[in-house]
């Protein structure tokens, strides 16, 4: 055999040449980019500044560069925006897996791959990793909001899929493309109803496998000093919902218990290390209050609850301070049901307890001393003792406010005898310290009072801005009572300018303000049902766990399946709904363009004058045959016909030979012979 090298003159076969992919059109790619900044806009709030600075200044790169083309980075230059965008996930987040340094990532290479869309091909890629996009969303937030949002960039998602077949060349495609879109998430709505009532269901949902995105929660500390709970006082977040079996409690009962604070080092009020477990018995007075609460995530482990709490929930316990705690934080919605007392007796703690009540911090001044002194002149026991320091915040000129002069290094000393103005941790603080001077054990507790009624969901609503802080006292053969110095006060002497009117806070339920502003009645009734449609939604969606399908099963007569119920329902709903979907599509009409619609039109004018089309005729030969039967309708159909044919078999197709089809038709409406009206009617009889 001969080498093939040793003859120069054969060639070699060329490699065949490689199909250049249809480039991308410029309004794609525009609509393209504005869908996955969209998509990005929910997750800028998750991300550190420099990481949404960078995504900034790409998307603005982006959008220039579609009107100046020169401004589209070079590959090197890509290149290095690349190496950038993944050293400033590195540097924000340490890493570039888990929640927040995977999302990061994410979103930093999708707008970056807005730099290169040249092809369709390009186009698609982007849109199918929309998609994961989304579904990132709601690893942070599971909010309705969100998920309409979320629904509508799918939507687009979509849209762009079906416009990016056949281009963008004609305006009516974008209708086409919205009209499919439509019809196709319509077609998936029964199926996803059905995955999601029946797909076999973790015991936590998805989005919280382990991921913590480490954010910062908006809720009540383990410790008070002035200011704390002033600053929620202007928060609008929610902190819990709580529906109640019956009657709900009135307002003065509605003390929320959570954290009791025992030290105090001159200004800053702090828990005991440890308070072990409740072991003191509770004598009940009165029939039980039993109720629901839905907690919203607070990264912590105590649980709120109406002073005070006879019952523990299953997944939580109660310590010596008759305060619940849950046995891990609250990083998702908490719902538990507790039941409370409002009537009791406790018996006398400890001798060690006691000492800790009547611990004074280094900075108690003579005249506080003094103060007290005067009270126990004309107090012939500890409980007259504490009328006197009521009526003392009573009857002098204190003032409550969220906007108090500052403090200085004691600031107890200070809000007594100088600036009394201040809010309630101010009042509980100086309370407690003035009553452990007498002798009478004292401790802060804090937590909520009050709340909103919600008429349309039959809940009460406990925002942060009804955080609040009072006082117990221990009396002898009464234990530990409630003091709340706080509605002491004057209510003449309420600061309504202060920071909770000027933030439209909402106001403390214990100073029953009315709102006599229409637009402040306006805005409590959106904020009620926005409440409302998010409770709705927590409870019938996010919550929706496998005890609620075990109980779908039990209702629907197949509870002894149990999962293996859920599977075989689950294909047989999902078969049978395909199937009637696609048996719903079989039976659809075909989609028709303008013109196409016109001659169907045509042919159903004349089958009502008993001049039916036949399958196998044409237009001309259909119109021939009308003709021939009907020579009155000569000069219409002619001129119909010379208008349609050539623009159904040619090439050019415009919106002026469509209009003037239709002008044709407007005028067009044969009716038949008389005595051919005459002979169908006697037929028919």
């Amino acid at each position: 055999m001969a080498d093939n090298s040793m003859i120069p003159f054969i060639k070699r076969a060329k490699r065949p040449p490689t199909i250049t992919t249809e480039r991308a059109d410029s309004t794609a790619v525009l609509a393209m980019s504005i869908l996955v900044i969209v998509a990005c806009l929910p997750l800028l709030r998750f991300f550190h500044w420099q990481i949404t600075l960078f995504l900034f200044c790409i998307a603005a790169l982006r959008l220039i560069s579609w009107r100046w083309s020169a401004a589209l980075p070079s590959t090197g230059l890509r290149a290095v925006f690349t190496l950038t965008g993944i050293a400033n996930c590195l540097y924000s987040n340490h890493t570039l897996v888990g929640l927040d340094g995977g999302a990061a990532l994410l979103a930093t290479m999708m707008l970056l791959k807005l730099l290169e869309l040249n092809t369709k091909r390009d186009l698609r890629i982007v849109a199918i990793l929309i998609g994961f996009l989304v579904v990132i969303q709601f690893l942070f937030d599971q909010s309705l909001l969100l998920t309409l949002y979320c629904s509508l960039i799918f939507f687009g998602m979509i849209t762009l899929l079906i416009e990016f077949n056949d281009g963008f060349s004609d305006t009516n495609h974008w209708k086409t493309a919205l009209r499919l879109a439509g019809y196709f998430s319509i077609q998936a709505l029964p199926i996803m109803l059905c995955l999601f009532l029946l797909f076999p269901r973790l015991n936590a949902p998805l989005w919280n496998l382990g991921l913590d995105s480490g954010q910062a929660m908006m809720g009540m500390s383990d410790h008070m000093e002035p200011g704390a709970i002033s600053e929620l006082a202007v928060s609008g977040e929610l902190a819990f919902r709580a529906r109640f079996e019956g009657a709900i409690p009135p307002v003065n009962q509605q003390y929320w218990r959570g954290p009791v604070l025992w030290h105090m080092d001159g200004r800053r009020w702090s828990p005991l290390a440890t308070t072990g477990t409740f072991t003191t018995q509770i004598e009940v007075m009165e029939k039980p209050v039993r109720y629901d609460i839905i907690l919203e995530p607070t990264q912590q482990k105590w649980l709120f609850a109406l002073d005070i709490p006879v019952t523990v929930p299953a997944t939580a316990q109660r310590n010596a301070d008759l305060q619940l705690l849950a046995h891990d934080s609250i990083d998702k919605v908490y719902r538990y049901q507790v039941q409370s007392v409002f009537n009791y007796r406790l018996n006398e703690p400890s001798a060690a307890r006691r000492a800790l009540g009547l611990q004074l911090p280094h900075n108690i001044t003579p005249r506080m001393r003094e103060l007290v002194a005067s009270w126990q002149q004309h107090a012939t026991n500890d409980w007259e003792l504490v009328q006197h320091g009521l009526a003392f915040f009573s009857r002098e000129q204190f003032y409550y406010t969220l906007l108090p002069p500052r403090l200085g290094l004691n600031p107890t000393d200070e809000f007594l005898f100088e600036t009394r103005q201040g809010f309630c941790e101010h009042y509980a603080s100086a309370f407690a310290l003035l009553m452990r001077i007498g002798g009478v054990p004292a401790r802060v507790v804090l937590g909520y009072l009050g709340g909103e009624f919600n008429a349309l969901g039959g809940y009460l609503m406990v925002w942060q801005s009804d955080a609040h802080a009072w006082v117990e006292v221990l009396i002898a053969e009464r234990g530990w009572v409630r003091i709340d110095p706080t509605a002491a006060i004057d209510p003449a002497r309420i600061d309504h300018s202060s920071a909770s009117q000027l933030l439209n806070a909402g106001q403390s339920a214990r100073f029953h303000l009315d709102h006599t502003n229409v637009f402040a009645q306006w805005a409590r009734q959106i904020r009620v049902l926005a409440d409302t449609v998010n409770a709705a939604w927590q409870n019938w969606v996010l919550d929706f766990s496998a005890q609620d399908q075990l109980m779908l099963l039990e209702q629907l007569g197949f509870g002894a399946w149990k999962e293996y119920g859920l599977a075989i329902l689950m294909v047989m709903t999902v078969a049978l709904t395909l199937g009637l979907t696609v048996l719903g599509l079989l039976r659809q009409r075909p989609l028709l363009t303008p013109l196409e619609a016109h001659y169907v039109c045509f042919c159903r004018r004349l089958a009502r004058v008993g001049l039916v089309r036949q399958s196998y005729e044409g237009p001309r030969d259909f119109g021939q045959r009308v003709i021939k039967e009907r020579p009155e309708l000569t000069e219409f159909v002619n001129g119909f016909l010379a208008v349609y044919i050539p623009a159904r078999f040619g090439t050019q197709t415009s919106n002026q030979i469509v209009q003037q089809l239709a002008q044709l038709l407007r005028h067009f409406h044969p009716h038949q012979p008389l005595l051919q009206r005459v002979f169908t009617r006697l037929k028919k009889h």
